[in-house]
C-alpha cells in the first residue's frame, strides 16, 4: 500500500510535464483532458494489477466453493497449476482493465460536469453518472469477465476456455454482472464524493494524503458491504458447473446462498476483496479529486 501511495508524485509530475507539452502542441483542454485521464488510468492498471489479479484470482475460487478456508483455496489452486496458477485468468483481466481505461475516467469527470448545467443536487449528480457508466460498462465487459470466471474456476490449462466465446455464452450472467456495475457505481461515486469534500472543506482545496487515505478505505468498506454479495452470485452464475443459478431470479439466488451458507457465503472473499479494493481507491480517489479541480465539478465552485 505504502508502494502504491509512493507513486502518486511520480504520476502527477509526470502530468504536468504532459501539461506542457500539450499546450506547446496547441491541443484543446477538453482533449488534454481525455488523454490525462486515460493515461492516469494505464499507471493505476500497471501499478495495481499483479497484486489485484492473485487476490481477485483467491477470492473468486473461494467463492465458486464456498464453504472453504483460504488456505484451502491456495492449496487447491497451487496443488493444480503451481504458483502459475494464481495468475490464471490474467489474460482476460488485463484486457478487461486497459479497455475500461478508454471510457470510464472521461465519463467519470465529463458526465457529472455535462449534469451540473441540468442537476443542482450533487449527490443525484453522482447516483445518475453512477448508473450511466455501468449500464455502459456491462455491456462491454461481462465478456471478459465471463473468460475470466471460466478461467478461474476450472482449473484447465492453456486457451480451452476460449472455446465459450459464442454470443449466447460469452453473456452469460449479464443481468447480475449490470446489478453488480451500477451498484457498485453509484455506491462508490456518492460515497467517494462525500467524504473527499466533507475531509477538505473547499471544492478548490488539494485532498490530503491523510484524507486521501481516510476517503479511501471509509468508500472501500462501504462498497464492499454493498457489492460483495452480488459479486458472489456473478461468481456462481458465470462458472461453468453451477448452471442452476441462471435460471433462477436474483433474489431467489440470494434466498438460496443464505440458507445454505449463510452471510459469510454471500460475503465469501470478501477480504481479499477489501484489500484489492482499498488499493485501487488509494489511487482513484486522489486522482478523481486532481482531475475535478481541473476540469470537473470542482472547477465550478460545486460543493
Amino acid at each position: 500500500m505504502y508502494h502504491y501511495t509512493l507513486q502518486l508524485p511520480l504520476i502527477l509530475e509526470f502530468l504536468q510535464s504532459l501539461n506542457l507539452f500539450i499546450y506547446l502542441c496547441g491541443m484543446t483542454d477538453y482533449l488534454k483532458a481525455v488523454i490525462e485521464t486515460q493515461l492516469i488510468g494505464a499507471f493505476r492498471v500497471a501499478i495495481t494489477m499483479p497484486l489485484e489479479h492473485v487476490l481477485d484470482r483467491i477470492k473468486t475460487y473461494k467463492q465458486s466453493k464456498l464453504g472453504i478456508t483460504y488456505l484451502q483455496s491456495f492449496r487447491d489452486i497451487k496443488g493444480a497449476r503451481g504458483y502459475l496458477g494464481l495468475y490464471d485468468g490474467f489474460y482476460p483481466s488485463f484486457l478487461r482493465n486497459m479497455f475500461k481505461q478508454y471510457y470510464r475516467w472521461p465519463m467519470m469527470i465529463f458526465i457529472p460536469s455535462f449534469l451540473k448545467d441540468h442537476i443542482d443536487n450533487s449527490s443525484l449528480n453522482k447516483i445518475l453518472t453512477g448508473i450511466s457508466i455501468g449500464l455502459f460498462e456491462s455491456c462491454l465487459i461481462t465478456p471478459f469477465e465471463r473468460l475470466k470466471t471460466l478461467k478461474m474456476t476450472t482449473m484447465s490449462t492453456g486457451f480451452g476456455y476460449l472455446k465459450y466465446i459464442t454470443l449466447d455464452s460469452i453473456y452469460v450472467g449479464f443481468r447480475i454482472q449490470t446489478t453488480r456495475q451500477v451498484v457498485s457505481w453509484t455506491n462508490y461515486l456518492y460515497w467517494d464524493h462525500k467524504l473527499r469534500y466533507a475531509l477538505k472543506g473547499d471544492p478548490s482545496q488539494k485532498l490530503s494524503l491523510v484524507n486521501g487515505l481516510i476517503a479511501s478505505f471509509i468508500s472501500s468498506v462501504l462498497n464492499i458491504m454493498a457489492v460483495h454479495p452480488i459479486d458472489t452470485l456473478k461468481t456462481l452464475v458465470q462458472m461453468e458447473s453451477n448452471q442452476g443459478y441462471r435460471k433462477i431470479p436474483l433474489f431467489q439466488a440470494f434466498q438460496l446462498v443464505f440458507q445454505q451458507h449463510g452471510l459469510s457465503g454471500l460475503y465469501a472473499g470478501w477480504q481479499a476483496r477489501i484489500i484489492a479494493y482499498f488499493c485501487q481507491a488509494a489511487l482513484t480517489t486522489p486522482t478523481i479529486d486532481y482531475l475535478e479541480r481541473n476540469y470537473g465539478i470542482a472547477k465550478r465552485n460545486d460543493k
